[in-house]
């Protein structure tokens, strides 16, 4: 992954359109000259429906750019200067050494939507509440100490918890309009934005008017529709109409075309989005099988994944790891890559006639057509491959760590900056960690990796963590996906990021 970085970086300087690249390394804030007047009222097109209007339930991509515009978190992350700063948050630190306590001092001048002040009481009851294994891994509780003052008190010693206290995860809502009605309090936030409820269409547009009372920046735009336009064709048919000012990934398939339009914009960058196979490594014929697991590393080819999907600008994974992410390695001395010959020796070995069950949520067109090549892949060598299918909630039903169902499945994650980020898909007892994995050495590295802010120390327990999971093939990363965002060319204020949680908090359209 470093070489293709530096591959990238060198092909940049070739032509414009890949300069896009180059500052999608990092988080982007699209910059436009000063106007005298701005449009009052903009629509914003999003590819997946938004299900729920409170942070505190759910933790996914498509619900970032709600949360990002209409609640606040304690701090801020600034991934392209990987700077940590307050928010709601005045002032921040750890309270001893033991990386288990952090205290915190409130910003005195902040008010919710609803008129009622914000509180350390507030911080506590958002913390206690949200479902986000982000959070809960690490969370125990808080110790208020005073209406703006407070201890957030750690589990087990974590020092990337600040990183996650910047994370949607950790949105605060207010715990009165909770008390006050437990349906709809929780989209209460401090945030630039407020839900106008009036106008709300569920599963279809959310209608945001701006926070007048806003303790920060104000926006320039007073109105905010975010409309779910879930076929991509229609998006950028919205987006060439002037329907919409802004889009999410433009179709594969007619992104030269949208370039070709000189009125819009086509932002293109690589994602912190991996898809991965996953094996159940509790039970079924991977489990105890490292043969079988390798066989299958050995039988497919990353690229032909992602070229069948049409994703072009994505890159094959070789770690099971963020390529963003400080500690990154992929130097092993064991090479999995692509070798159908290596693979047809080990299936020999294991007697040949080897089947194993996949699971697929083929709900998703990309999970459907991986999967169908690596069926195709796998059966060249030997490997029969029987495709589960599932809708979503299947996928996540059936694979739930104390109750797991799969031999084998697809899935993807959305990684973040901080390495000990991984413990989401590593750690005992997370329903993120797909491969259902209960490794003592594992265990031992994930919790000594967020023990000590010693960056020798870390390197070298990430180091070990990586060729541990890569030998032993618990988890096959396939490839990082790469995204577009396109937008009138006039358009300013998003912040775009690798992550893909973009924040339109800010964007701005002038008037004609």
């Amino acid at each position: 992954m470093k070489k293709w970085v530096s591959l990238i970086l060198a092909m940049m300087m070739l032509c414009s359109a890949a300069a896009v690249w180059a500052e999608g390394l990092t988080t982007t804030v699209v910059q436009g000259a000063e106007a005298e007047n701005y449009k009052k009222q903009i629509d914003i097109a999003l590819a997946s429906q938004i299900t729920t209007l409170d942070p505190g339930l759910v933790s996914n991509v498509q619900h970032y750019y709600l949360f990002n515009m209409v609640y606040d978190t304690l701090l801020f992350y600034d991934n392209s200067t990987k700077e940590l700063s307050g928010k709601l948050a005045k002032s921040f630190e750890w309270a001893d050494d033991t990386y288990t306590k952090i205290h915190i001092v409130l910003r005195d001048d902040v008010v919710f939507h609803n008129g009622e002040p914000l509180t350390a009481e507030d911080i506590a009851c958002s913390l206690d509440r949200t479902t986000s294994t982000l959070v809960t891994n690490s969370y125990d509780h808080v110790d208020v100490l005073g209406p703006y003052e407070l201890d957030i008190v750690l589990k087990q010693p974590n020092v990337d918890f600040m990183y996650v206290l910047s994370h949607n995860s950790s949105a605060i809502v207010s715990k009165k309009a909770l008390e006050a009605n437990p349906d709809l309090g929780g989209s209460i936030g401090t945030g630039p934005w407020v839900i106008d409820m009036d106008n709300y269409v569920a599963g279809d547009t959310i209608a945001l008017v701006r926070n007048d009372k806003y303790w920060g920046e104000l926006p320039k735009t007073e109105k905010i529709n975010l409309r779910l336009i879930s076929n991509a064709s229609s998006r950028l048919v919205a987006l060439q109409n002037k329907e919409v000012v802004l889009m999410t990934s433009v179709n594969p398939t007619e992104l030269m075309l949208a370039k070709m339009n000189k009125d819009l914009t086509i932002y293109e960058f690589p994602t912190a989005q991996m898809y991965y196979f996953a094996f159940n490594n509790t039970s079924g014929p991977a489990a105890d099988n490292l043969k079988l697991r390798q066989a299958v590393a050995y039988a497919i080819n990353h690229e032909d994944l992602f070229l069948a999907t049409g994703d072009e600008g994505a890159t094959p994974a070789t770690s099971f790891w963020g390529w963003h992410m400080k500690y990154y390695f992929d130097q092993f001395d064991l090479d999995l890559s692509y070798n159908p010959e290596k693979a047809k020796e080990l299936v020999a070995e294991l007697g040949g006639n080897v089947t194993l069950h996949l699971m697929v949520n083929t709900s998703s067109s990309d999970y459907r057509i991986m999967s169908e090549v690596i069926q195709d892949q796998c059966r060249q060598v030997g490997i029969q491959i029987i495709i589960d299918e599932v809708d979503s909630a299947g996928a996540t039903a059936n694979s739930k760590y104390a109750s797991a169902q799969h031999e084998a499945m697809l899935y993807s994650i959305n990684m973040n900056d901080w390495d000990s980020d991984m413990g989401r898909l590593l750690s005992v007892g997370s329903n993120t960690n797909k491969a259902v994995l209960n490794n003592e050495r594992v265990t031992e590295l994930l919790a000594l990796g967020v023990s000590t802010t010693d960056e020798a120390k870390r390197a070298e327990y990430y180091k070990e963590l990586q060729i541990l999971v890569h030998d032993n093939c618990f988890y096959i990363p396939l490839y990082y996906t790469s995204d577009t965002v396109a937008y009138q060319k006039d358009t300013s204020g998003m912040r775009i990021s690798y992550s893909r949680d973009h924040d339109y908090s800010y964007i701005a359209v002038p008037e004609n």
